[in-house]
């Protein structure tokens, strides 16, 4: 199956000798080899781009792993109920609340922080702060950096392949029409021979 497709591939890429074979199916061919070298030679460049993006979060996550603590939070009012969100709210799963926590160098904080729907005063969190003792998001890890790099280096390969694609498609559009329009202008010329009229 495999094999047939990539003889069928290759018979349109490169229509040779084949006296069926119009300047159309030459063109389509071109395009559609075009497309494939350029997705091909596009694979180490969007690994490249993927390790530039990885190097650069590195930094991020060795500062951000520095200036972040995990620290426990004591909520000191009831969160909102689910029954008070609006339907766009109620997708997330937790909404604000006000609550303490200390620093690690013992100073007492108040602030609002992420909380579970519902959690009555007096339940603690974990969150994260940053050295200033506000809350913050959790800092990126490695792992983070890793899936932040693939994603990208394989958004740049799908942009460059699916251009590639969409070149081939409306190359391929576009002969067709040609075709269809010469078909129809020799089967003018020929009917009368044909039919009789």
């Amino acid at each position: 199956m495999i094999a047939n497709t990539l003889s069928r591939l290759l018979r349109r890429a490169f229509p040779g000798h084949n006296p069926l074979a119009t300047f159309g199916d030459r063109i389509e061919g071109a395009v559609l080899a075009l497309g494939v070298v350029v997705a091909l030679l596009a694979v180490p460049v969007a690994a490249s781009f993927g390790s530039e993006i990885y190097t650069t979060h590195e930094s991020r996550v060795a500062a951000e792993q520095k200036s972040r603590t995990q620290v426990d939070a004591v909520l000191v009012a009831d969160a909102p109920s689910m029954d008070g969100a609006a339907s766009s709210e109620a997708l997330i799963e937790t909404t604000e609340a006000v609550a303490t926590w200390r620093t690690p160098d013992g100073v007492e904080r108040e602030g609002v922080v992420r909380a579970p729907y519902g959690a009555e005063a007096g339940t603690t969190l974990r969150i994260w702060i940053e050295l200033t003792g506000e809350p913050t998001e959790p800092p990126m890890t490695n792992q983070g950096a890793a899936s932040n790099a693939i994603f990208s280096a394989l958004m740049l390969w799908g942009l460059v392949a699916g251009s590639m694609a969409l070149l081939f498609g409306l190359v391929r559009f576009v002969c067709m029409r040609v075709r269809l329009r010469w078909w129809q202008l020799e089967w003018e010329l020929t009917a009368p021979d044909w039919t009789g009229r």
